[in-house]
């Protein structure tokens, strides 16, 4: 949904790197001129689900919600609450990239080709195999969400997925407040400034992941459930247009922690993955220190420690 918070994980082992990448986030923004980014507040609604609406006192700090509230809290402001669009961030990355001189392959992946030696090294890579075919490689990064099998190769880290729906609902405005609920599930409200909103909730309990990207399936009772719960919330949501209906895995490692930095046992394989809900917020800041660890030998921007692969050796 890309919904950016900086001091959220404050404490946990993804404190520094959420701080770090917030802070990108606006910055990356400004140079590839990404409308979609900006900041705005976040509240956390309580509901019941009856649909009536309460009397103005509970009412007064809400800008959307008005059906069935018990209370509400303010969980942050436009100084630690942002936003960008995932697509349009992804589409300009690339863009910039492309201009450095990046290629971009489709293609299954199907294993990691090493070079011949007696053991008593790091492995090294020479190329991965896409489609029947090896690519050359000087340098491997395993990056690829839930679908881990070609990370299993390398380690000993099983990858989860754990599926979220989601739908984008239209009101006829621009809505300026993210809401998280408690309540009829817990479902998460992102509002974009193109007036799109963002709803997602009810996951999949985690699993290891068989479907294929660009084949997730699309649950439509999933879909119904995002949307009638809208309804009883907000008077606004009732007469929306359903534009779009979506699912995704979230990708997760056992411990529920990122896994970054060099493959243990491996001279030039990398890994960065297991983000969770906070892959697109902790996306820049992994980034950078990835791209520091294999090009200087080391991460100087963020702490990479607290996510070290050889935990999983």
């Amino acid at each position: 949904g890309g919904f950016l918070a900086k001091d959220w994980n404050d404490g946990s082992p993804v404190g520094m790197l959420a701080r770090k990448s917030f802070d990108m986030h606006e910055q990356v923004a400004k140079e590839l001129n990404l409308p979609s980014y900006r900041r705005l507040k976040c509240m956390g609604v309580a509901v019941d689900g009856t649909g009536s609406k309460p009397g103005g006192a509970k009412l007064k700090d809400l800008e959307w919600t008005d059906l069935g509230v018990q209370g509400a809290r303010l969980m942050g402001d436009e100084t630690t609450i942002a936003q960008v669009n995932p697509k349009e961030l992804v589409d300009a990355m690339w863009s910039f990239a492309e201009r450095k001189g990046s290629t971009f392959r489709k293609g299954i992946v199907e294993r990691l080709e090493y070079a011949g030696g007696d053991g008593s090294r790091a492995k090294r890579v020479t190329g991965v195999v896409i489609d029947g075919a090896i690519v050359p490689a000087e340098s491997v990064v395993m990056s690829m969400g839930p679908w881990g099998s070609v990370l299993q190769q390398a380690m000993d880290c099983t990858m989860l997925g754990v599926k979220y729906h989601s739908v984008l609902m239209r009101t006829g405005r621009v809505l300026n407040e993210a809401v998280f609920f408690s309540g009829l599930g817990d479902p998460e409200v992102y509002p974009r400034n193109d007036g799109h909103t963002y709803v997602t909730g009810f996951p999949d309990p985690p699993r290891v992941v068989s479907e294929v990207p660009d084949e997730v399936e699309v649950r439509e009772e999933m879909c119904t459930r995002l949307v009638d719960t809208m309804k009883k919330v907000s008077s606004e949501m009732d007469g929306a247009e359903i534009a779009l209906k979506q699912s995704c895995y979230l990708p997760f490692t056992k411990d529920s922690v990122p896994c970054m930095g060099i493959v243990p046992k491996h001279s030039n394989v990398y890994v960065a993955t297991g983000h969770g809900c906070w892959g697109v917020m902790n996306s820049l800041a992994s980034g950078l220190a990835m791209s520091e660890l294999i090009i200087d030998g080391e991460a100087t921007s963020v702490d990479l420690s607290p996510f070290d692969p050889e935990r999983f050796a």
